[in-house]
């Protein structure tokens, strides 16, 4: 039980805190309606952050502070918090403030799933009328869970690491037209950086310690959460599977099965399958299958997976710029919107050349770090070939510098270079 007096406090150290912030270039909107707000994403990937600058965006609307109400139960002093513990906040909050017990307030809820019962004192604040936000660690309050428990009250918003312009902008550089000579040379040498280290708020803002952080958030937060929640007992096999993840441009749960009994290690299909699910769930892996209806042929091409930040890659040991190339360009695409599986797919022609991505079958992108006499005739073969099979008119292919455009076969290639197209091209 958490006493009236603990929760004053906690109220009252909310009121008093001022946070710096790296403001996030996500669009969001409260819900009109009675729907909660669920901010979801891997951890460590600044959903708490976010959430105050959703709270600084109230304020700055003229909403007075005491109608907004911040907790975090990951808070030591709310250890062992239950439903009974949420009523006992609200009282406590509406004694401080007995006039918002008549108005609309905004209840932002970080890691709420760690109080058993949290969805029905949801439920309770949304048919008060309040809004209300909440959040938590991937790996335990997912959104198949949240439309579960909410019954449908609920509007989900993904929360991923920094994008690169949010990464500029923490490094000081507004993204504009035009920059000097020194400013081109250090938004050259951060997206080369953000290439091989990712944009983890915390490995940006602390570039000198991003090994330890990088490999603190695989070892203590990826395998941890997920030993915890599925109770996984061969670690071992957990392990090389998300090294296997990462170093695999295509996969199967076959494939994955032998590369296993080859080093010796045994685990069952069903257990590499349910594995492959809980990374999955925890939003630090996912898998792209091709757009095909048969579902034979999705299970024998199998998926491309990507891992949500290419520092957890890097670290982990890839070095392939080609790889590295398209997990950012995979990752920016879901970041402006793309749904894994549902209108982003990768596409393989009749004559099996393959396209890197296929968008709300109305775009074909590819991907490539240099187009070059070895890989050019396939890349913009199988581009063409794509679209002439799809009806398909928009093409595009990244690049790290290459730029212009291509006829060929009476349809037209764009090539783009990565920087520009994350400082602002659409596709």
């Amino acid at each position: 039980m958490i006493e009236k007096r603990i929760w004053g406090t906690i109220i009252s150290d909310y009121l008093e805190w001022e946070v710096s912030l790296v403001e996030r270039e996500r669009e969001y909107e409260l819900p009109k309606v009675s729907r909660a707000l669920a901010v979801i994403g891997p951890r460590r990937a600044g959903k708490t952050y976010f959430i105050f600058q959703m709270i600084h965006d109230i304020l700055k609307k003229g909403i007075e502070k005491e109608r907004t109400l911040y907790v975090n139960f990951e808070d030591p002093r709310l250890v062992g918090a239950e439903l009974n513990d949420l009523m006992t906040m609200l009282e406590v909050y509406y004694s401080m403030f007995p006039e918002n017990a008549k108005r609309v307030c905004y209840f932002f809820l970080d890691e709420v799933q760690n109080v058993e019962g949290w969805e029905r004192f949801v439920r309770f604040l949304l048919d008060k009328g309040h809004k209300v936000i909440i959040s938590g660690s991937s790996a335990r309050l997912l959104s198949k869970e949240i439309a579960t428990e909410l019954r449908g009250r609920s509007i989900k918003l993904m929360m991923y690491p920094f994008s690169f312009k949010e990464l500029l902008k923490a490094n000081g550089i507004d993204v504009k037209q035009f920059y000097s000579t020194y400013e081109n040379a250090k938004i050259n040498q951060l997206l080369q950086d953000y290439l091989f280290w990712g944009g983890y708020p915390e490995v940006v803002l602390n570039p000198s310690l991003r090994r330890e952080i990088l490999r603190e958030i695989i070892d203590s937060t990826i395998y941890r959460d997920i030993v915890e929640r599925w109770h996984v007992m061969n670690l071992k096999a957990l392990r090389l599977l998300f090294k296997m993840l990462v170093f695999s441009s295509h996969l199967t749960i076959s494939k994955a099965y032998k590369n296993m009994r080859s080093l010796g290690i045994s685990v069952g299909k069903e257990t590499l399958a349910n594995y492959l699910s809980y990374l999955e769930d925890s939003l630090v892996f996912y898998p792209l299958y091709p757009a095909v209806k048969s579902y034979k042929l999705r299970e024998m091409l199998g998926f491309k997976p990507y891992i949500v930040d290419n520092g957890l890659a890097s670290v982990l040991g890839l070095e392939d710029r080609e790889m590295l190339f398209e997990n950012l360009v995979f990752f920016e695409l879901l970041k402006r919107g793309a749904e894994p599986n549902e209108n982003l797919f990768y596409y393989v022609t009749r004559d099996k050349g393959e396209v890197d991505f296929l968008l709300s079958n109305e775009k074909l992108i590819q991907v490539s770090y240099e187009l070059n006499e070895k890989n050019k005739e396939r890349e913009i073969k199988a581009l063409v070939k794509a679209s002439n099979e799809l009806g398909i008119g928009d093409l595009t292919v990244i690049t790290w510098r290459q730029k212009g455009k291509m006829q060929i076969k009476g349809r037209t290639v764009k090539i783009v270079p990565i920087r520009e197209w994350l400082l602002g091209q659409s596709i």
